[in-house]
């Protein structure tokens, strides 16, 4: 019985690449920003690759960032194929993933409802 299927474990190899790729290849000043892959999505058929990126930064870094990763998708897409030996290359599809930083707003939250709570039990015990 197999676990992974071929997308799947292809998908890790080229969440792997491209982050390489972006960090050590690209450079376009709208990158500047601290950006992560945090997942990549092929499809059955290996012709498509979307991955799921998060940057860190104000909105406008945010978008600028995207548009430059969009349009450098060709030369990402020729990187991918110098650096991976596929039989098909996926067409690079990048997407906004905020899910890093609502977990930090979360966690913020939790934290100050936390210490609500700790310092109105010091009231109530003074």
């Amino acid at each position: 019985m197999r676990r992974f299927n071929r997308a799947d474990r292809l998908s890790g190899e080229i969440m792997k690449t491209v982050a390489s790729i972006i960090n050590d290849e690209l450079r376009d000043p709208r990158l500047g920003g601290m950006i992560s892959i945090t997942r990549a999505q092929v499809s059955k058929d290996l012709k498509h690759v979307t991955l799921h990126v998060s940057i860190f930064g104000k909105e406008k870094e945010k978008k600028d960032a995207m548009t430059a990763l969009k349009n450098a998708s060709g030369f990402i897409r020729g990187k991918l194929g110098e650096h991976m030996r596929i039989r098909v290359l996926p067409e690079v599809r990048f997407t906004l993933d905020d899910s890093i930083e609502h977990g930090i707003k979360i966690a913020r939250l939790l934290r100050e409802a936390g210490l609500g709570n700790d310092n109105k039990k010091e009231e109530t015990e003074e």
